[in-house]
């Protein structure tokens, strides 16, 4: 059934990285299995916008995107999805910000790089802006 599918996702493996896409879909519990499966990611591109309490199949709300990053033993997440157009009725902003303060307490680094500036997987001292604070 539509409740019972899962999302459409993507693992990258090359000999020196693997990446991680989530693609559209909720939230699932194989996102654990995926983690364990391939020994974690460099970096995890995971959906993180265009949420609504009633479309809990279609995209991920930032806890649940948070939780899919820690779940998937990501090392970096790169939100997706959010900060160009709105399908949903939260504001624009609204998932960076609420990404932000889940991501506080996670293992993983938040990359947030702004839409075409460059992000590299496996930098670690690369640093990004809160760049859509300063849209306000």
């Amino acid at each position: 059934s539509l409740h019972d599918a899962l999302p459409i996702s993507y693992a990258f493996i090359t000999p020196n990285r693997k990446v991680f896409y989530s693609g559209d879909g909720g939230y699932t519990k194989e996102f654990k299995e995926f983690g364990e499966t391939f020994g974690g990611f460099d970096l995890a591109i995971l959906e993180n916008g265009q949420y609504n309490k009633d479309w809990p199949n279609i995209h991920m709300s930032p806890a649940q995107t948070a939780q899919a990053g820690e779940d998937l033993k990501a090392k970096a997440v790169r939100p997706a999805h959010s900060g160009k157009f709105a399908l949903a009725r939260h504001p624009w902003d609204e998932p960076y910000i609420q990404l932000a303060k889940f991501s506080e307490d996670k293992s993983y680094k938040l990359i947030t790089p702004r839409i075409g500036e460059t992000a590299e997987i496996g930098n670690t001292t690369q640093q990004f802006s809160k760049w859509w604070e300063e849209m306000k």
